[in-house]
């Protein structure tokens, strides 16, 4: 099946949040990760929705569905999946014109069996 990419802005805090840093070029747009999952007999991709948790202050997220091959899975075994093509939610984030420093958000993503959910913190750092 089709990855449907949804974004969502909802108000919150997830206290299980996994947090991550990155460094990015101011004005230029950041790959900040790439979320995909399957079903484990068909090796077909999981439909995800993301949720903005947090709004990053300084900037834009944008999510898009790209192609991707199965490596690995932070939620289980990859079976007989490795090597296959899925597609995955990319997000994406553009700061603001000029902008110099650090910005922060968090998202929620939930794939078609909720029980596969991932919440993660990012601090974003502009040089």
């Amino acid at each position: 099946t089709a990855l449907g990419g949804v974004l969502l802005i909802a108000a919150g805090v997830h206290a299980d949040a996994n947090s991550f840093s990155r460094t990015a070029k101011s004005g230029q747009p950041k790959r900040i990760a790439a979320y995909h999952s399957w079903d484990p007999q068909t090796c077909g991709s999981l439909s995800a929705t993301m949720n903005v948790l947090t709004k990053p202050a300084h900037g834009t997220l944008i999510p898009r569905v790209v192609p991707h091959v199965i490596t690995t899975s932070r939620f289980g075994t990859v079976q007989n999946c490795v090597g296959k093509p899925i597609k995955a939610l990319q997000l994406e984030y553009n700061s603001a014109p000029g902008f110099h420093g650090t910005d922060t958000f968090e998202i929620d993503v939930t794939f078609d069996r909720e029980e596969l959910r991932d919440t993660d913190n990012y601090t974003l750092t502009f040089e």
